[in-house]
């Protein structure tokens, strides 16, 4: 585990440095860190996907790496954009509205409302990403305060990578 943490720690997206523009897979790559094993999404999403799957407006961003996983029965995505000069709110209009639809979708399985609804869209800048990730919550029989506690204090690792990697 060793080598990891350094190639993590070189790799520019934890700590300070004069560059403040990450390339979007880094910020990617630092949220499936901070997760190990709990990391869910395994498949890449590309501007198909995007567009179609998700009705995302693509004309506000200049890159994007995002991932969801193949199993249907995870809501888990992980969506890092980076706007064009001055369409960050598009963009962030753009993230919102797919997450407010995620939160209405009322076939979501039980067991993942509280993750959905847990669900952030970030913002720093021109970067925005739509965060829906995090380990499974296997307790039984706990109350919907208790489930949507643990999936936030799961989102907020994801929350904090991305604010790390600026």
């Amino acid at each position: 585990g060793c080598i990891l943490l350094m190639a993590g720690a070189l790799s520019g997206c934890k700590g300070s440095t004069a560059q403040k523009e990450p390339a979007v897979e880094e910020i990617l790559k630092a949220v499936q860190e901070a997760y190990g094993e709990d990391y869910l999404p395994d498949t890449d999403l590309d501007e198909t996907a995007l567009s179609q799957m998700m009705g995302m407006d693509l004309d506000s961003v200049e890159s994007f790496a995002g991932q969801m996983p193949m199993i249907g029965a995870h809501p888990d995505r992980v969506i890092i954009a980076k706007a064009k000069e001055g369409r960050g709110d598009d963009l962030e209009a753009e993230l919102t509205k797919m997450r407010t639809a995620l939160v209405e979708d009322t076939l979501v399985y039980p067991m993942n409302i509280a993750k959905v609804q847990a669900s952030q869209v970030v913002r720093h800048g021109d970067y925005v990403a739509l965060l829906l990730v995090g380990a499974v919550d296997e307790r039984l029989d706990i109350s919907e305060e208790e489930a949507l506690a643990f999936a936030k204090e799961e989102t907020q690792k994801a929350v904090d990578a991305f604010e790390g990697c600026f």
